[in-house]
């Protein structure tokens, strides 16, 4: 995950939109803050608040 490409989608307005769970710790996390990186809007899910706030931070 560490190419990003400029595509016709973005020039057009496109927007990437993902929906994480397990946001909070490990894989989710890591998960979301690469998509974060890469310029997409993430909706975090989890069971817990904290560990979510840590993670949207």
């Amino acid at each position: 995950m560490n190419t990003v490409r400029t595509t016709d989608e973005e020039s057009a307005g496109v927007r990437k939109v993902a929906v994480v769970t397990g946001a909070g710790s490990g894989i989710g996390r890591a998960v979301a803050v690469e998509l974060l990186t890469a310029g997409w809007s993430v909706a975090l899910a989890g069971r817990r608040p904290e560990p979510l706030a840590e993670t949207a931070a």
